[in-house]
């Protein structure tokens, strides 16, 4: 018993020690910017949640992109952060250009700096 409780004491502080550099003083990491994908009970629009990924693998202003993943159906939140000397309001509205105004897929939200929010119609 004494051996497990070793090993997870050593365990705990190692994820202690592996803070991230773009964390925000409480611990989290910051976001800039922030694109949830959602679902309407048959899963995220996949292509979309594809063509997003893609481009920020290739975005020279984000520095970091966190997937949180939340859901049953593959839901999750795409973190965004922004380079040092970056426009976060540049990288919402670009991959805030990447939504559709409508869909019948899956609702898709993004959020940004100084409160900027959009999110697709879902169908009515």
């Amino acid at each position: 018993m004494t051996r497990l409780a070793a090993l997870l004491a050593l365990s705990l502080s190692a994820c202690a020690a592996a803070a991230t550099p773009e964390a925000s003083p409480g611990g989290a990491a910051r976001c800039d910017v922030t694109i949830k994908f959602a679902s309407y009970g048959a899963g995220i629009d996949r292509d979309l949640s594809d063509r997003v990924a893609a481009s920020v693998k290739t975005d020279r202003d984000v520095a970091r992109a966190e997937r949180k993943p939340w859901g049953k159906e593959g839901e999750y939140d795409l973190c965004l952060t922004a380079r040092p000397g970056r426009d976060a309001r540049a990288i919402y509205e670009r991959y805030r250009a990447m939504l559709p105004p409508k869909t019948l897929k899956a609702p898709t939200l993004i959020e940004g700096p100084d409160g900027m929010r959009f999110e697709t119609i879902g169908p009515m």
